[in-house]
């Protein structure tokens, strides 16, 4: 495999209420997990945030109030947080857009239900960092923005960005459903996870100056955010 492990690498994504870590809340989890040989096991759950879901949030993941919430609904993630924290282990992590949005709402949501996510020893990888690092004469007009679907396009091809674009959208067999067309561009945690486990092996294999191993592709990502964080921090 391309990329060295000396254990497992948990892509982690979240489809929530809203894009406020300090106040919004998680709606599901997906979890992929890379094992050293190159097998791939996956955990879903969805739960209830405990409070609304707003329609703008329904637009992007599909999941509305009635489908979490009430008496037939889902568990919050205070009962079903420690299955998820088991799963992950002692794993390092990775992710699209990891180290600015999904880890601090993953710990903060936690939190809220008295649980711990430990990040001693663990490192964290951005898709999105490498992403936009790698990049730089991205053009936003042209080419759009530079999210998940956009990274499986440019890195992946158009054949897996299309299957990518129509998860949702299909029975489970290919065929496409009867229902809108907004369907198409719905999110799922764990195939959203899965893609950036496609997209980062494909970023290491265009680009041959990145670090084969876990603990080099974390440290080139933290560089990369704290040249955001200081470009921001003295423009403003």
């Amino acid at each position: 495999m391309i990329l060295a492990l000396s254990r497992p690498l948990v892509s982690l994504d979240l489809e929530t209420t809203g894009l406020d870590t300090e106040r919004d809340r998680i709606v599901e989890v997906g979890l992929v997990k890379l094992a050293p040989d190159g097998s791939r096991t996956s955990l879903q759950r969805r739960m209830d945030p405990g409070i609304d879901i707003p329609e703008s949030a329904t637009r992007v993941h599909g999941i509305r109030n009635d489908d979490v919430r009430g008496l037939f609904g889902e568990p919050p993630l205070g009962r079903i947080g420690r299955e998820l924290l088991d799963f992950i282990g002692d794993a390092d992590l990775c992710g699209f857009n990891l180290l600015a949005f999904d880890l601090p709402l993953w710990r903060k949501d936690l939190a809220r239900h008295g649980l711990e996510f430990a990040m001693a020893d663990r490192w964290c990888i951005d898709a999105r960092t490498v992403f936009l690092a790698k990049e730089p004469g991205w053009d936003r007009f042209l080419q759009g923005p530079r999210n998940l679907n956009n990274a499986v396009l440019h890195y992946c091809g158009r054949d897996v960005a299309a299957g990518f674009a129509q998860r949702d959208a299909t029975d489970g067999d290919g065929s496409l459903l009867g229902v809108d067309l907004d369907a198409q561009a719905r999110h799922s945690a764990v195939k959203d996870a899965d893609a950036t486990l496609d997209v980062l092996l494909a970023q290491l294999a265009r680009y041959g100056d990145l670090p084969r191993d876990v603990p080099g592709l974390a440290a080139f990502c933290e560089e990369r955010e704290r040249k955001k964080e200081a470009t921001a921090t003295s423009a403003s």
